[in-house]
């Protein structure tokens, strides 16, 4: 997998099926190549099979498959999931055997095993992002100027908060979209800020969300925005894909929007950094971002106490862009309940 030193046009790195369900190279600096590929799916992807028979042959034939991502999603939602999670397992996959995909042996009872050994990390992960969807859903609901908005966001960076610049840049991309929501990006017939008003619009009724910021609200995006960050998280801890790693996702504010206009970059020394790539907004745009993410506070090490202490003022500093009495209160319970208890545990992977 050969790493460029140039930005990729999306078309590159981008591929549809006819059931909507689209594979992204998310990498802004690797193209697609010859494969092997290794896929990780959304639940989407993984609850139906379509999409596999519509692959390219060169593609499907050469694919291994990595539902990781998904299961990840099921267990930390579904109590029914977490009870009987090898069946579960088995008969989600079961329709992507029968497409002609395979699975090593004993595949279900090891990904129950590894789901169950490392539930206290697997909250604590998904977490670390619901202050930032907090943020961002208060942000672009309220009545504010533009300029206001990011105003706040450029003084949120310079606390004392983990430094997470992918939700930073994502939240300015939400923002300096909703000013111009007639924007279009190239070759799209839906103005770009359509997908992420769709992607953070409460979804009353449907999985225990109601129309306030809730734990099942923040937990959902949190898990859809998971398959943006996973590969680069990935690759930053010495994971070594089946060769080249491909997202899979029916999600269009991820596959239209965000993997598209803010990708990571890799660099042969194993590290990835998210970016704005190339050529997609205009260059005021594209300047915003970039200048609000580079004013992010940078701590070169820290105790794992002060590491506790920045998430936790992260929380806190959410609570505060938050409308409603109850919306603080999920924050709040969200730190207690899914953070701290697994905040700092690696991951069990064997």
């Amino acid at each position: 997998m050969g790493h460029q030193l140039y930005a990729h046009p999306y078309q590159d790195r981008y591929l549809t099926t006819a059931s909507g369900v689209a594979l992204v190279w998310p990498f802004v600096n690797i193209a697609r190549g010859d494969g092997p590929y290794e896929l990780f799916l959304d639940t989407n992807a993984l609850t139906k099979s379509n999409w596999v028979t519509q692959l390219p042959r060169e593609v499907r034939e050469r694919a291994i498959l990595n539902p990781l991502p998904a299961l990840m999603e099921q267990w930390l939602s579904n109590p029914a999931f977490q009870d009987q999670a090898a069946s579960r397992i088995a008969s989600m996959t079961a329709p992507l055997i029968e497409a002609g995909m395979r699975f090593r042996k004993g595949f279900a009872e090891k990904q129950a095993e590894l789901l169950r050994r490392n539930e206290a990390q697997l909250r604590a992960q998904a977490s670390l992002l619901f202050p930032y969807v907090a943020i961002m859903k208060s942000l672009t609901r309220e009545k504010i100027r533009p300029e206001e908005a990011l105003a706040r966001l450029s003084e949120l960076v310079l606390e004392e908060i983990p430094r997470f610049s992918g939700s930073i840049m994502l939240i300015a991309l939400a923002l300096l979209l909703k000013a111009r929501q007639s924007l279009r990006l190239a070759g799209d017939s839906k103005p770009a800020y359509s997908f992420l008003d769709s992607f953070l619009a409460f979804q009353s009724g449907k999985k225990d969300e109601t129309d306030r910021i809730s734990i099942p609200y923040l937990r959902n995006r949190a898990g859809d925005l998971s398959l943006w960050y996973v590969i680069p998280m990935l690759l930053q801890n010495g994971y070594k894909f089946v060769g080249e790693p491909v997202v899979v996702t029916g999600d269009k504010a991820l596959h239209r929007v965000i993997l598209r206009v803010l990708p990571a970059g890799a660099s042969q020394t194993g590290h990835a950094a998210f970016t704005v790539a190339p050529g997609e907004l205009d260059q005021s745009m594209e300047s915003e971002i970039l200048r609000i993410v580079s004013a992010v506070r940078v701590r070169q090490s820290m105790s794992p106490d002060d590491r506790e202490k920045q998430v936790e003022n992260l929380f806190q500093l959410a609570e505060g862009f938050c409308e409603h009495a109850e919306e603080r209160a999920a924050l709040r319970a969200a730190w207690k309940e899914w953070c701290q208890p697994g905040l700092g545990r690696r991951m069990v992977l064997s």
